[in-house]
């Protein structure tokens, strides 16, 4: 124990802080159940995650025209309205990952994409996402909504 104090004492803030960061790397590296997770998950992830494997939780793919699948974690009874408050803070952390700096205008993306799911798009924010039959490990596409013809 006393040599554990002496690396302690000896060890700046900094440096106690990058060993840290090295040895859970490792670990996590190591360890079938965490090698998946990011280095740098938070709890929020991993609360998800949980959720997830316990079954309290599905799983959505968001797939975007040419970018990578987002993975987006709900609750199970979601409203189409938590659906997209999900894919907003999920694109949040993955710019930040990425380092990424673009300001996202999600009024605009919902004001301009619909999300479909085979062919029926998800347009009333009240209903629950199961009722428009989506499930664990489905993708979700956006789709660009059609403008409507103004007649006189």
């Amino acid at each position: 124990m006393e040599s554990f104090e002496n690396i302690a004492v000896t060890m700046t803030h900094d440096e106690l802080l990058e060993e840290t960061r090295s040895s859970l790397c490792t670990l996590m590296s190591c360890d079938s159940l965490l090698s998946d997770l990011p280095l740098d998950v938070i709890t929020e992830e991993i609360l998800l995650l949980t959720a997830a494997e316990r079954g309290q939780s599905i799983t959505i793919f968001i797939s975007r025209e040419n970018e990578p699948k987002l993975k987006v974690i709900v609750p199970q009874a979601a409203k189409v309205a938590e659906l997209k408050k999900s894919i907003a803070r999920h694109f949040e952390i993955f710019q930040q990952r990425t380092g990424s700096k673009v300001k996202i205008s999600w009024k605009y993306i919902w004001k301009t994409y619909n999300l479909d799911f085979d062919g029926i798009i998800l347009d009333d924010d009240n209903s629950s996402i199961d009722s428009y039959g989506v499930c664990n490990k489905v993708t979700l596409n956006f789709k660009k909504k059609r403008k409507k013809n103004k007649s006189i």
